[in-house]
């Protein structure tokens, strides 16, 4: 979900005040001053990364290397393992972001650092798409992490959340799960062999910027308070959370798998 930080950074600029990276670290009066390895090069390269980086997530897509290399080093890829170390520090300490690194150094995602906002602080568009989310996150969590696609479209018709037609307060659902949420890794959409199917199916499970971003233990909570039941009476859920806590001399009430 957005995050507090989300508003809107400055984008670095090669005519920024503050002092380069080669220059921040200055000797103490009880050090021997040594020459500092003023490297404007370097310095420029790590400007260009960061802001390509933020560039390219504003729509919180994953970030690709080659994008990385080809924008910013103008296709020099010997100088990434030397660069992106610094922009990802400089993306924490003056942004107030992190760089995830997925599939083995060839994607990213940035997200902030600072707690996820209330729902109740985002704009009108946020709600309505990251309460669709946190109702598909939710659910697939309570069903153990992965449900086939036409069980999610079940689910959401119960709720009168349609996937065939325009959503009054949502929009276009089927849009949102399958390409907007999927594209900004929030979900996983893949297709699997189903035995005894001739055609594949699709199965949704939960994204590497969900997994960074929200927290299985509120959706658990939340989940429970409205069905008036205790966290552990979801015993695959409240071990995900919590641990192998439960007390063994204590039945748990029910035994659910989300149902």
């Amino acid at each position: 979900m957005p995050r507090r930080s989300e508003a809107s950074q400055p984008i670095p600029s090669s005519s920024r005040s503050h002092p380069s990276r080669s220059q921040r670290a200055e000797p103490s009066s009880s050090e021997t001053p040594a020459v500092a390895a003023v490297d404007p090069e370097l310095d420029q390269h790590v400007i260009n990364m960061v802001r390509t980086i933020l560039n390219l997530s504003v729509n919180k897509h994953p970030i690709k290397k080659i994008d990385l290399v080809r924008n910013a080093l103008a296709g020099n890829g010997r100088l990434f393992a030397k660069v992106i170390p610094q922009a990802m520090n400089e993306l924490s300490d003056v942004y107030g972001y992190k760089l995830i690194e997925m599939e083995h150094n060839k994607t990213y995602l940035l997200m902030s650092k600072l707690p996820c906002a209330s729902i109740l602080e985002l704009n009108e568009d946020y709600r309505r798409k990251y309460t669709l989310l946190y109702l598909v996150l939710g659910y697939i969590f309570m069903k153990n992490g992965s449900v086939p696609e036409q069980g999610l479209w079940d689910f959401l018709a119960k709720l009168q959340i349609r996937d065939d037609q325009e959503h009054s307060f949502f929009g276009n659902v089927r849009k949102l799960i399958t390409e907007t949420f999927a594209k900004q890794a929030y979900l996983v959409r893949v297709k699997q062999v189903v035995e005894g199917m001739n055609d594949d199916r699709f199965f949704y499970s939960w994204g590497v910027r969900a997994e960074h971003e929200l927290s299985k233990k509120d959706i658990l909570e939340s989940i429970c308070k409205l069905l008036g039941k205790p966290s552990i009476c979801y015993v695959t859920q409240y071990t995900a959370v919590y641990g192998d806590t439960m007390n063994r001399d204590e039945e748990p009430m029910e035994v659910a798998n989300g149902e």
